[in-house]
């Protein structure tokens, strides 16, 4: 700030005048295209930076996914100055920081960096960094700066990497079959063709979705030629392949005198056909008779290609039941698929234009959908330009030797009876332009966009070289995509119906939290967040609204007709009587509409813009959809749905996928590959003065997760694939069954081992943190300033400070001393141990306590130092039968002269069975 404006401030507080001081609007000022989005060397610019949700204070900060290819300039500019904040010299090199490095490398702003000339400039390797993030301090009394920090991408499922489906496929209900050309090449360009019969690991994309009569929908082109089945997979990854009985398989097949269905027509048990067509399920993935067997309506007598729409209901035990097979010749149908985990086809739809069943398409196939600005994308497509063309023909006829041209495209243009990926090379000359066996294309696009493909819109000379098999089609935005409204990187549910986003002291909603953070979720193609309840949320009205980018005036409420006629709202009970209110449940969403009001700048009249929360107590499945229509306009919707099972993620860390957790609601492993661990006991150093000492704490077993427990949990490393250190993998958890139950505080029934530790006392110094603790420091003390308990997070040595400037010692699992801006997310824990033997009724002296700050090398006093206090982790699962010896990880000067065998846990073992083991101060594998 301005000297002049400090000396008004100054002169108001010695006049006794306060004022009340609106935050800054800080923008990142530049010529380039981030986030998608070209920026401007003006404020308001298009890139504006949010309240720290990190570092807090007066810290701005702006996460950038998507990025020039080497680098960018930029100043920073804030409202109300006339003067940007700039460098000394222009294109001074602004050195990327790690992420969450506590003393990064800034640029300090003193009197000569501002003005309207010179920038910043920021350098990396192409495809270097999964995101930046530039961060601004503007905190009164001191020098502003300017840093960056960088997420480096690792080689673990890399964005730039084709995902292979696998038979680990998200609940819900897919229509499976062999629709892909075997002649997709595969590899590292796409996920390849299918062969004669079904395969159940792969090409899991076509998902059905819910419709407002409770059906369930998904449509594929009636061009194809393949089988088809109806995969279902619930929370517990059970799955059953339905389809119809031997008789009526070929429902769908059209010879050259008569088709079932015929045009525009539907087959199937809901349509008045025999009740014998019911759907037959098989627990075995395979085509036991009980499957579709399409035959293209490309045959050169009726112009009736269109799409067929299969749908079904529950019956009810929950079975598909009661399906249906329509045509439509007047809709054609193509798809996006982006390369994310799990991720789902998004449909793209396409009329005729006379509107009947004759007769050119549109091509117009648009769809909205949500883009984080580095993912990769295909299309998925059929159509060829044109068979007419010597070329193109010779191209098309090597995957369907009888191809030819239809009237219902035009253009002489035709259509392969098996799907194609669709990429493109990712040069400038061809950006917008995808066709077959090429890897996927980059769409530098962040938030809501509308994107167009056009399969009849390419170029020739693509269509006809090797491997596009005829075909090339454009990618394009359609209006209304510049709309800094609907540039998301962060979506989030704020308000007092979710734990740690709202203050009950000041009744303000915190909108820098990160405790309602959502998700996004490729599958289902939403924002989404699992919470748990309890009744009290329920009984008293509580409310919510989603938010984008942490910022307030960015939100999403009930829409304004829903409020101005009292009807459409949220039901106040959800499964209540049937009014004019949703119950939010899949079949019945609610409508939400953007504001770009903040809350608390809007009329009391209009605070019924928030939600209400309309759910008891339980697990919850909440699913944002954010939307634009043909128009631009806000076509929002949300669901909620009760769960007993969820999945949350796991980060690899040397041999083990490992995490803290915790819960309101008692959860229990879905399958025995997790295990659930306490921290019972705190083992001190034997010589704290000693670099080569090291505490430890032991870990026991338990059965299942309590309610509002602290733990440990370890899931266990997939057989197939390699994984880096800090690769993330989900893992399942169930409610706990109601035959766990527990009598008062006493758990130790709970432990796997309990039968051994028969007499022993209960103890865990694992805290749960079921709401995130943002301010959590690393360590509490009493009034008079002497410290209780230290804090520490789990984690890895070769993660830590110390490690990364010092590049010495074997990594190993261990719990490592929070610095004194140190969290807890939500759903976590962190262990506390005590300081002395007094605090907790001397808990300390049965359990262990640390008097002494612990660093990492020895007893020094440094509390604001990263790597503090090592604690390697036993499990008392892994002994294997040896005694449980702490192993020394760094070795300053010293070689190990210890011939014994020691897992990654440091526990020494007498005879090593297969896996990782230290030996002789290295690692060795059995």
């Amino acid at each position: 700030m301005k000297k002049s404006v400090k000396s008004l401030l100054t002169l108001l507080l010695l006049l006794g005048v306060t004022l009340e001081m609106k935050a800054a609007d800080v923008y990142l000022l530049t010529s380039q295209t981030i986030n998608g989005i070209v920026g401007k060397y003006a404020v308001p610019s298009n890139h504006k930076l949010a309240p720290s949700t990190s570092y807090g204070g007066n810290v701005y900060s702006l996460n950038i996914t998507s990025m020039p290819a080497t680098g960018f300039w930029f100043r920073i500019g804030v409202s109300g100055e006339s003067n940007q904040m700039r460098p000394k010299v222009n294109d001074a090199p602004l050195t990327i920081n790690d992420e969450g490095t506590q003393n990064p490398t800034s640029y300090s702003i003193d009197s000569d960096c501002y003005g309207n000339s010179n920038a910043w400039k920021v350098s990396y390797t192409a495809d270097q960094y999964e995101y930046l993030t530039v961060n601004v301090d503007l905190t009164e009394s001191t020098t502003r700066r300017v840093w960056i920090e960088g997420k480096k991408k690792t080689s673990a499922g890399g964005s730039d990497e084709p995902v292979a489906q696998s038979t680990d496929v998200e609940p819900g209900y897919y229509l499976v079959g062999n629709f892909f050309s075997e002649h997709n090449v595969g590899g590292d360009v796409n996920p390849g063709g299918d062969g004669a019969t079904i395969d159940y690991t792969k090409h899991v994309y076509f998902k059905f979705e819910q419709q407002k009569d409770k059906s369930y929908a998904f449509s594929i082109p009636a061009c194809l030629t393949a089988h088809a089945q109806i995969l279902a997979v619930d929370d517990y990854d059970n799955k059953m392949v339905y389809g119809p009985g031997e008789v009526f398989k070929l429902h769908g097949a059209k010879d050259y005198t008569s088709a079932l269905p015929l045009t525009n027509e539907a087959v199937g048990t809901i349509c008045g056909t025999p009740a014998a067509k019911t759907l037959v399920g098989s627990e075995t993935l395979a085509e036991d008779n009980n499957y579709w067997d399409l035959m293209t309506r490309n045959d050169e007598v009726t112009d009736d290609d269109g799409m067929y729409t299969f749908s079904f209901t529950l019956d009810k035990d929950g079975n598909p039941s009661d399906w249906q097979v329509k045509h439509d010749a007047t809709t054609r149908v193509s798809y996006i698929l982006g390369d994310m985990e799990g991720a789902t086809a998004q449909p793209l739809f396409d009329k005729r234009e006379s509107g009947g069943n004759t007769g050119r398409y549109t091509d117009n196939n648009v769809a909205s959908l949500y883009f984080n600005g580095r993912n990769n994308y295909w299309c998925i497509g059929y159509v060829v330009n044109s068979v007419t063309t010597k070329e193109q023909k010779e191209q098309a006829i090597k995957a369907t030797p009888h191809i030819h041209a239809t009237q219902s495209v035009g253009d002489n243009s035709g259509t392969h009876d098996k799907l194609f990926f669709f990429g493109n090379d990712n040069t400038n000359d061809n950006r917008n332009k995808v066709w077959p066996n090429q890897k996927p294309f980059t769409l530098h696009l962040y938030g809501i966009k509308r994107v167009q493909f056009n399969p009849n819109k390419g170029n020739n000379n693509l269509a006809q070289q090797e491997g596009s098999y005829g075909m090339s089609g454009e990618i394009e935005l359609k209006g209304g995509n510049d709309k800094a409204d609907f540039t998301i990187t962060t979506m989030s549910m704020i308000g007092d119906a979710v734990g740690g986003t709202y203050d009950a002291k000041t009744c303000k909603w915190n909108y820098a939290s990160k405790a309602g953070d959502m998700e996004y979720d490729a599958n289902d193609r939403c924002f989404s967040l699992t919470i748990s309840t309890e009744n009290e949320k329920y009984a008293t009205p509580h409310y919510f609204r989603f938010v984008a980018n942490h910022d307030a005036a960015q939100n999403w409420g009930e829409t304004e007709d829903n409020v101005t006629s009292n009807t459409g709202l949220a039901r106040p009970i959800y499964d209540g009587e049937d009014d004019a209110h949703h119950t939010c449940m899949a079949g019945d969403p609610n409508d939400v509409q953007h504001r770009t009001t903040a809350r608390e700048n809007e009329a009391d009249s209009e605070i019924r813009r928030d939600i209400l929360w309309n759910r008891p107590a339980g697990i919850w499945r909440i699913k944002f959809y954010p939307g634009l229509d043909k128009d631009g306009n806000d076509v929002s919707y949300y669901t909620i749905s009760g769960t007993k099972v969820i999945k949350i993620p796991f980060t690899y860390r040397v041999g083990k996928f490992i995490r803290t957790y915790s819960n309101s609601v008692a959860m229990a492993p879905v399958n025995d590959n997790v295990k659930v661990y306490e921290a019972y006991k705190y083992g001190a150093p034997v010589n704290a003065e000693n670099p080569q000492s090291q505490g430890t704490i032991y870990l026991r077993q338990l059965k299942y997760i309590p309610a509002n427990m602290g733990v440990v949990l370890v899931g266990e490393v997939p057989e197939e694939g390699t994984f880096s250190d800090g690769a993330k993998l989900n893992f399942s958890l169930k409610e706990a069954p109601a035959e766990m139950p527990l009598e008062g505080d006493n758990y130790t029934a709970v432990w796997t081992k309990a039968d051994e530790y028969v007499g022993q006392e209960w103890n865990n110094y694992l805290v749960p943190t079921v709401t995130a603790i943002d301010n959590l420091g690393n360590a509490d003390t009493d009034d008079k300033g002497t410290i209780l308990h230290r804090f520490f997070g789990l984690g890895n040595f070769h993660s830590t400070k110390y490690y990364k400037e010092n590049q010495t010692g074997v990594d190993y699992i261990g719990f490592f001393r929070l610095t004194e801006n140190g969290r807890s997310g939500a759903n976590k824990a962190y262990l506390s141990i005590p300081a002395n033997t007094v605090v907790d009724d001397g808990v300390g002296a049965t359990y262990g306590y640390i008097d002494y700050n612990g660093q990492l090398l020895g007893n020094v006093a440094d509390t604001n130092n990263q790597s503090l206090a090592k604690m390697a982790v036993i499990f008392d699962d892994e002994d294997n039968g040896g005694t449980t010896t702490a192993v020394s990880e760094v070795k300053m000067d010293t070689a190990d002269a210890d011939a014994s065998f020691y897992t990654l846990q440091g526990v020494k073992v007498s005879h090593p069975v297969k896996g990782v083991y230290i030996h002789n101060g290295k690692k060795f594998i059995k």
